[in-house]
């Protein structure tokens, strides 16, 4: 998650708020879109997380997904800061936890665990003052195994054939565009961050620039479910997609674009872990 957010509201309130004064916990409910951008309210908001201060610094701050469930428990140092201590716990939507991560001052120190979708430990790597000093891997029985690179895609529905099939039905064309038959091919680049969510969206190339604007704009109905991964650890990954827009059902509902063949897809991680 970026950390802005914790400068915004924090820095502002709480942490102005004399160490003396603060007689019990003080919670904040942060709302952010689906993007990690703050917003002034819950209006809009794609899922929030909330952060109980000890004193005037240091506190704990817990992510939620948008269906409500725990997603991530972080200790903080400094909260406006955002300086890490403590153990860091990430879960999936079932509630299995996926990574157990030690934190010194803001830096990785001592072990990171990753675990499977069954909860059984797969990996785990040593850290001295934020540098790597060693890892394990292991069977789903425990056993010793050799440690390989392994990188997982951002999470979405059937993939990416899911990907490109979602794109296409969020396409809405202008009405002119639609009875003009303005339809065709187009090749769109965007990257997964960290967080899951898509940034840096840009046309390669369309058949018009209507079309090409539609389905950029398609975009904004699109989300990943994990961000993709690479040893375990997050990462960005770019995306390059042909999406074929063909004529609608019913062009005036401006839904469920025709899905074509031969589509082209391309990925690329753009950050390896440490």
């Amino acid at each position: 998650m970026n950390k802005a957010w914790t400068l915004g509201l924090l820095g502002l309130s709480l942490l102005a708020t004399p160490a003396a004064a603060q007689t019990t916990p003080k919670k904040v409910t942060i709302y952010l879109a689906a993007d990690g951008t703050q917003l002034p309210s819950a209006d809009g908001a794609d899922h929030r997380a909330e952060i109980t201060l000890r004193d005037s610094v240091s506190g704990m701050m817990k992510e939620y997904f948008p269906s409500g469930k725990i997603r991530r428990i972080v200790p903080y140092a400094h909260v406006g800061q955002g300086i890490r201590h403590g153990v860091e716990m990430t879960y999936d939507e079932n509630g299995k936890l996926r990574r157990r991560q030690e934190f010194v001052a803001g830096q990785r120190q001592g072990e990171l665990q990753l675990f499977d979708a069954a909860g059984t430990l797969s990996r785990k790597v040593t850290f001295d003052q934020d540098k790597k000093t060693g890892q394990q891997c292991f069977t789903v029985a425990g056993e010793p195994k050799e440690c390989k690179t392994e990188k997982v895609l951002p999470a979405f529905p059937d993939g990416a054939n899911g990907v490109i099939r979602a794109i296409e039905r969020a396409v809405v064309l202008s009405a002119s565009d639609a009875t003009q038959g303005k339809f065709g091919v187009v090749d769109i680049k965007f990257v997964v961050d960290k967080n899951a969510h898509i940034s840096g969206a840009s046309l390669v190339k369309a058949t018009s620039p209507s079309l090409g604007q539609a389905v950029i704009a398609a975009l904004d109905k699109i989300k990943f479910l994990e961000s993709g991964q690479v040893n375990g650890e997050p990462v960005a990954v770019l995306y390059t997609l042909t999406i074929k827009v063909s004529q609608p059902s019913d062009p005036w509902m401006k839904q469920d674009a025709a899905l074509v063949n031969e589509r082209r897809t391309l990925t690329t991680f753009l950050e390896e872990a440490d």
